[in-house]
């Protein structure tokens, strides 16, 4: 019985005692479950999410229905409990799902029941708010699942190892956003079915274990970023034929030894203590397209990466380094290129005229370098809709650069030496939000067509050589 895009009347759909499936999912239905609910004896599979259902699972009519295999409650008001208590008698139960509910402890007399359903997957994610809770201690029992997601809660306590002791063949295991501490602890023991595994945003410490690409040699997606790892990154993490997605961003790791990088089209290593020149084997990888290296100690000039000027880039973010040189041209010809920031290093010299190719630009970061000359007039992207320049040394007039590119929302130019009037074309710009010219050598006067845009929140055309009167 579906019911997914209407709303329920009257309670004698509660009578069909054969049904086996109800699903009534993505609707607006509120208050708590009806207590005729529990007459569905026969019912395996009941989906309630999406909707704004509310009360205590535990004294709800969902106790009663032992036959489920299959129950999702994510997305409503719920209180559910952590212990599972009122499921502990559901034999048949494989599938359980709570997203976004809120999770409600118990007596410590509940945390050493013992359930009769053996689960093959389990989601309690962004179930808690200010609440320190430990690990469900329901779990303890479980050996088959193939899926866990507790991410997003406040989940304490050391890394739960015993979860890959028990679960032998876990595919998906979602721990992000928890304060789990301590090393990372891997046993000695095979995941061949392990694909996606996120210990991120935690306070995870010491080393990345030196075998974990012989522990899980099957990974697609290895998220490990926000924690507080040190040491350095396991060249053998570039050599697993799998790894699609790879992130240890945010940690205190100090060396890098990838190579090879086959598969890899998501590597995000920024805000780390990695140092000294860019290995050129990060981009030996046909696959890379995302690419993060910001916030680390990086040095050299990017001119000598020639051979890559055919990738097709998407985001390119090698902010806050060390680099130099003049500005890189090898990823010109990425036509599906939509983010580029190399902030906060030493480029010097003009922007390229051939960065007018990069006709599908949506966010660009220049700014805290020694860029000089002009904008080059053919640089208008139309689907440009950030653009930080802050703080070179830039000059001459704007004339039609920014010209054609109507999505704009910020343009940064402040603390450089553009000249001339503020052009008319500005107005034009219907999208923009914030416009900074500060500190440059503008003059004449505030053309009238900022009057335009009516999307404008932050406007600095301060220390300049405007005069006139306002318009």
């Amino acid at each position: 019985m579906l019911l997914g895009s209407t709303t329920v009347n009257g309670k004698g759909w509660c009578e069909l005692k054969n049904l086996k499936q109800l699903d009534l999912a993505g609707n607006n239905l509120g208050g708590s479950l009806p207590d005729c609910l529990g007459n569905l004896s026969s019912l395996q599979l009941l989906d309630v999410s999406g909707n704004q259902f509310t009360g205590n699972i535990a004294s709800s009519s969902l106790t009663n229905l032992v036959s489920l295999e299959f129950l999702s409650l994510s997305n409503n008001l719920f209180e559910v409990p952590i212990s599972m208590k009122p499921f502990m008698n559901h034999s048949s139960l494989k599938f359980f799902s709570s997203e976004n509910n809120k999770l409600v402890t118990e007596p410590a007399a509940f945390d050493n029941l013992i359930p009769k359903f053996q689960l093959v997957f389990f989601s309690l994610s962004k179930t808690t708010e200010a609440l320190n809770v430990e690990n469900p201690d329901f779990l303890y029992n479980q050996y088959d699942l193939r899926v866990l997601d507790l991410s997003h809660n406040n989940i304490t306590g050391l890394f739960p190892s015993w979860l890959l002791k028990n679960n032998t063949r876990l595919e998906e295991l979602y721990l992000s956003k928890n304060s789990f501490v301590g090393t990372l602890q891997l046993l000695d023991h095979l995941y061949p079915n392990m694909i996606e595994l996120d210990i991120s945003n935690n306070n995870m410490i010491g080393q990345i274990p030196k075998d974990i690409c012989l522990i899980f040699q099957n990974i697609e997606d290895l998220s490990m970023g926000k924690n507080r790892f040190t040491g350095y990154i396991p060249s053998c993490l570039g050599n697993i034929s799998s790894l699609e997605i790879l992130d240890l961003s945010n940690n205190q790791l100090s060396t890098v030894k990838l190579e090879q990088l086959t598969t890899i089209w998501f590597l995000k290593l920024s805000n780390n203590n990695l140092g000294g020149k860019i290995p050129i084997s990060t981009f030996n990888s046909s696959n890379l397209v995302f690419l993060y290296l910001g916030g680390n100690n990086f040095w050299g000039q990017l001119l000598d990466l020639t051979l890559y000027e055919q990738k097709m880039w998407i985001v390119l973010d090698l902010s806050n380094n060390h680099f130099s040189g003049m500005l890189p041209r090898w990823f010109v010809n990425s036509t599906v290129l939509r983010s580029i920031d190399l902030s906060k290093n030493n480029f010097k010299g003009p922007i390229p005229r051939d960065f007018c190719k990069l006709d599908n630009l949506e966010y660009l970061d220049f700014s805290e370098n020694n860029l000089s000359g002009y904008i080059p007039s053919c640089f208008s992207p139309s689907s440009l809709v950030h653009v930080h320049l802050s703080k070179n040394r830039l000059s001459g007039p704007l004339t039609y650069g920014f010209y054609n590119s109507s999505s704009l929302v910020t343009m940064d130019l402040r603390d450089n030496s553009f000249n001339g009037f503020i052009p008319n074309w500005i107005g034009k710009l219907s999208s923009l939000s914030v416009l900074v010219l500060r500190a440059n050598h503008f003059d004449g006067e505030l053309p009238v067509q900022l009057c335009l845009l009516e999307q404008l929140s932050i406007l600095d055309v301060s220390q300049n050589q405007l005069s006139g009167p306002l318009p």
